[in-house]
């Protein structure tokens, strides 16, 4: 462990702040990074600081934040990311992660006064509260990845297209969930089974069948989704989902929002 830590500043404390934040005073207090938030809503830089007082500060202006920090990780609301960048006085020396989704490295760079040591894109998620989910960064960089992979398993992608591609998969959180939600709420409902049961099951299902895939490489994950029991449930469901086009369905889904988080950013 080096002899000071780098002070890592973040500009904004919504839900993707406060699950970076947890993630690192929680599944990483062996290495004790110094934290400082701000955000317009001070009321939210204050319950993290309450949360975790022996490792967060609390700003009251962007500015200060941004004083103090040696790492900046941008992750206002992306529609007002241009006029708070222009709004600041960065230095050189400072490195900055944008998580803005909608946003490019390159664009932020061009809204500060100044050219700094690192700048860089990121895409983290709110499991990093809790579980070392995947951190896409474009492009790869190396002090980032050895700072934010102590909370999630670093994505390295040299295009800013690609990481796009990631992002738009990130639109499948609230999907999955509902995924859930309706297989819940016809166990309860059609089949009368208790609302805690049908939860803890499927939840915990859903989970288990994540982390046995996440130990498979591509041809894996194809296998277990291809190849199931002849005549078995799996296979009933597998060929009752493709019938009614629900796989075409996720794929036709992230096309439009691939539009939306690539914007003018041209394919390789």
């Amino acid at each position: 462990m080096p002899d000071k830590l780098p002070t890592l500043g973040f500009l904004g404390a919504g839900a993707i702040v406060n699950a970076m934040v947890s993630g690192f005073c929680e599944r990483a207090a062996d290495t004790p990074y110094p934290i400082i938030v701000s955000d317009m809503r001070q009321e939210a830089c204050e319950q993290l600081r309450a949360k975790y007082p022996d490792r967060v500060t609390a700003v009251r202006t962007l500015q200060k934040c941004v004083d103090k920090s040696d790492w900046i990780v941008i992750a206002v609301w992306p529609q007002v990311g241009e006029e708070v960048l222009r709004s600041l006085t960065f230095k050189p020396t400072h490195k900055v992660i944008n998580v803005m989704f909608d946003k490019t490295a390159e664009q932020c760079a061009s809204w500060m006064n100044c050219k700094v040591a690192t700048i860089l894109h990121m895409i983290p998620g709110t499991f990093l509260s809790f579980y070392p989910g995947p951190i896409v960064q474009c492009p790869p960089t190396q002090e980032a990845a050895e700072i934010f992979g102590h909370i999630g398993k670093i994505v390295n992608v040299d295009s800013r297209y690609h990481a796009a591609v990631f992002g738009s998969i990130t639109g499948l959180f609230a999907p999955i969930f509902a995924v859930m939600d309706h297989v819940i709420d016809w166990a309860v409902n059609e089949e009368g089974v208790s609302t805690e049961a049908a939860t803890q099951y499927t939840t915990n299902m859903f989970a288990a069948v994540c982390k046995e895939a996440c130990g498979k490489d591509k041809e894996g994950v194809h296998l277990m989704a291809t190849v199931s029991t002849p005549g078995g449930i799996n296979m009933q469901a597998l060929e009752l989902l493709n019938n009614a086009g629900a796989f075409d369905a996720w794929v036709e889904t992230l096309r439009p929002i691939m539009v939306r988080t690539a914007g003018d950013i041209l394919r390789p």
